[in-house]
């Protein structure tokens, strides 16, 4: 053993920064039966098989009065090559009705502990450690309720929140913790693992093959589930009529339409606590997230010792939907506390509704743990003033956010806030709704309408070619107004050097540029880099200006189109059958940002 981990040691391990050749890719310590599907899966991250014989997979108990929790060792001795993963291959411990179940890798019910409850905190874990009790990897879940000395082989603060596989559903939800990519290890639990539909012995992610772009109005019949959408924790979005939303079994909410208009989706478990969604395309970096939420001003039927909190972000999710408290007085006097954590991350609007009021904050969560940091808000939403559906809108690139609460849909505007945070390594788009409420028919839930999702896109302008001079001058084609961003109303394709109170000619086309098209009867140094598909005129000012007004137009779905536009100046004199001067070629990509 010790040999192949030398050798292990000298070739690439899986990505990320950490050495270890094994990792724990995904788990599950939690269900909402008799916990009989609890697993642990492992992957071998490196070119070698890797011989685990004797190694062990250890509970860890993070309450100082909690007893020792129980192990699971791997068959066979040291050396023996008993139990061995190949290069890039799972092994599962699981219980018996686990898919893809081995019977040599028996998980004992002892060694993944539930953490807390609803209403005491508590955390656990589980290491792998090998024959000579050496950590080569650990995960901590529920790690808000961690009590315990914290030990060096913690990586990061763990995962902050509490994950449940909610038996059931059709689809098996998204309650399993996976990382993000098979094998990628950073040695941060809460950047390394996200809320996948669970997969044991499979890939990572294999439930997640939805394509982006996403495009949801909710106008199937009312009572639909969304389920191509959505991987859920425990029940699924559900298609409602706007006035006349059932928030349990009894209670009714009367809602005008969304501006999309049509029927709108509630996001919430009827029967009570929390219910999250995570979005079921395949884990990315960067995306653009936007939506109508409902937003109430207040919810005169619940008491002051009562709450509700909803999240909408880019990054992963918990199965309760517990809010991050980032203003300090959410829990304090609740009727219900925050069980077993907070389990958001990445970028988030998070909203806070009360009997008086709905607070709303876009926040930074990181990788879910202490540290969160509020980039906007609060923004107080109160009855008759700016309730009602608004429009949400997360823009995450690389280190650069961008949050709109309100204004035009399609539009970087509205109330916007701005961020430069550490990069995401990750990110999925979740949805949370937590109730703390003693009659579910008074519930608020959160309840949305056009939802898109998409990948993100800079805006770019780039020149090219040369340009053709005329009697009077040279043409020099510009752009005004901002980038060709999608919703950018103000985005302008100007020129400068032409023949004062003059006629040009604006060419468009789609698609890529031409090579520079020399054409017949032109003046020799006139090339043609924007097929004349669309051909416009336009008046040259008296000092030999032009501007062609291009507003873009706030829809998503324009993200990726490219443009190729040059312009062309009729000068009468230069004494050929056309008399044209041209400029460069000028190419436009239509982004997001």
């Amino acid at each position: 053993m010790l040999l192949t981990l030398a050798l292990a040691s000298m070739v690439p391990q899986g990505p990320g920064s950490s050495l270890a050749p094994v990792v724990i890719n995904e788990f599950q310590y939690d269900d909402n039966g008799t916990d009989d599907v609890e697993y642990v899966e492992l992957f071998n991250r490196t070119a070698l098989p890797i011989d685990i014989s004797g190694w062990k997979l250890q509970g860890e108990e993070g309450d100082l009065t909690g007893a020792a929790n129980g192990a699971f060792t791997f068959p066979g001795t040291p050396g023996s090559m008993t139990s061995v993963i190949l290069p890039g291959s799972y092994l599962l411990v699981s219980q018996p009705l686990v898919p893809n179940h081995d019977p040599n890798y028996v998980l004992p019910t002892t060694v993944l502990e539930n953490g807390g409850t609803t209403a005491v905190l508590g955390a656990d874990g589980v290491t792998l450690r090998d024959d000579l009790g050496n950590v080569i990897d650990a995960v901590v879940w529920e790690a808000v309720g961690w009590t315990a000395a914290v030990p060096t082989w913690m990586e990061g603060t763990g995962c902050y929140g509490g994950y449940q596989l909610s038996l059931g559903l059709a689809t098996l939800n998204g309650a399993a913790m996976g990382r993000w990519i098979d094998g990628f290890d950073s040695n941060d639990n809460g950047a390394d693992f996200v809320m996948l539909a669970y997969s044991p012995g499979q890939p990572n992610g294999f439930g997640n093959t939805l394509a982006l772009p996403v495009e949801e109005n909710f106008d199937a019949g009312v009572g639909t589930t969304i389920t191509n959408v959505f991987a859920s924790s425990f029940v699924s979005p559900t298609i409602q009529d706007p006035a006349a939303i059932t928030t349990s079994g009894v209670g009714i909410w009367t809602l005008p339409p969304s501006p999309q208009g049509g029927n709108c989706a509630t996001l919430h478990d009827n029967t009570g606590g929390g219910n999250s969604q995570i979005s079921r395309n395949s884990v990315g970096t960067d995306y653009l997230v936007e939506l109508y939420v409902y937003v109430p001003g207040s919810n005169a039927a619940i008491t002051t010792a009562e709450k509700e909190g909803w999240a909408v972000g880019v990054g992963t999710t918990d199965s309760f939907g517990h809010p991050y408290d980032v203003v300090g007085t959410y829990y304090p006097g609740l009727l219900c506390t925050m069980g077993n954590g907070p389990g958001g991350t990445g970028i988030a609007w998070i909203g806070y509704q009360s009997s008086t009021q709905t607070e709303i904050y876009l926040v930074d969560l990181n990788n879910g743990g202490p540290g969160a940091t509020v980039i906007g808000g609060p923004i107080v939403a109160t009855t008759g003033v700016n309730d009602g559906w608004q429009r949400l809108r997360i823009r995450a690139s690389g280190n650069s956010v961008v949050g709109n609460f309100g204004g035009t849909y399609g539009v970087d505007d509205g109330q916007r806030f701005t961020a430069t945070i550490t990069p995401r390594l990750y990110g999925q788009v979740y949805l949370q709704y937590r109730e703390c409420i003693s009659t579910n028919a008074n519930m608020h839930p959160l309840t949305i309408d056009a939802l898109q999702i998409y990948g993100t896109l800079d805006s770019s302008v780039t020149f090219f070619g040369t340009p053709s001079p005329t009697n009077f001058g040279t043409p020099n084609i510009s752009v005004s107004g901002g980038l060709p961003s999608v919703g950018n109303s103000a985005f302008s394709i100007d020129c400068t050097g032409l023949l004062p109170g003059g006629v040009s000619l604006v060419a468009l086309d789609a698609g890529a540029p031409l090579p520079g098209i020399p054409i017949p009867g032109a003046p020799a140094t006139m090339l043609v880099y924007a097929a004349p598909t669309v051909l416009i005129s336009v008046f040259n000012s008296l000092v030999g200006t032009a501007s062609f007004a291009f507003p873009i137009p706030p829809v998503n779905s324009l993200l990726g189109i490219s443009l190729v536009t040059q312009y062309f100046d009729v000068d009468p004199t230069l004494g050929v059958p056309l008399p044209l001067g041209s400029s460069r070629g000028c190419q436009l990509l239509v982004g997001n940002g």
